[in-house]
């Protein structure tokens, strides 16, 4: 917990030394996690919504973000079913905009997956605090509305996400 409060911090100080041009943002999606296990996989589904604040600063942009979401896909994998209960991730994003429309981002990440598996009337929950890394890319629809697309590694775990972004 320490380290999340640090990381937050951290990230508004470089956002706040950047630029007073800033803005709201929210933003909901998919992401899909898989982790290699052995000779077989694991894929899960989650749904998640966040928000964040854009600190502008000509072509270069940073946000911090808190992500929060919940699983709506399963998996089976030794006769044991595996699901999301939740998801919750703070990240710092580092955008260049390449022009008025796209951008690409490099964004390191802090979160914390629960998880549920279950077999023979038994079941087990267990949560991960996790490091993670990714990067990116955003494309503007219009001035406020931005579609995205996400992939991270947090230790063994590969998420790919694509998401809609709302600024105001």
């Amino acid at each position: 917990m320490k380290t999340l409060l640090k990381t937050l911090s951290f990230s508004l100080l470089i956002g706040a030394s950047v630029s007073a041009n800033a803005q709201w943002n929210l933003s909901g999606g998919y992401s899909s996690l898989n982790e290699d296990i052995e000779a077989d996989d694991i894929s899960l589904g989650a749904v998640y919504g966040s928000v964040g604040y854009t600190y502008d600063n000509d072509s270069l942009t940073f946000m911090p973000e808190l992500r929060v979401g919940f699983g709506v896909g399963d998996d089976t994998v030794y006769g044991v079913d595996i699901e999301v209960d939740s998801l919750i991730v703070a990240s710092v994003r580092a955008q260049y905009n390449v022009n008025e429309k796209f951008g690409v981002f490099l964004q390191p990440s802090y979160g914390r997956l629960e998880a549920t598996a279950s077999a023979g009337g038994e079941s087990v929950s267990e949560d991960d605090w996790e490091f993670g890394f990714g990067g990116g890319a955003s494309f503007k629809v219009s001035d406020q509305v931005a579609i995205e697309a996400l992939y991270e590694a947090f230790d063994e775990v590969d998420v790919l996400s694509l998401g809609v972004r709302y600024s105001y």
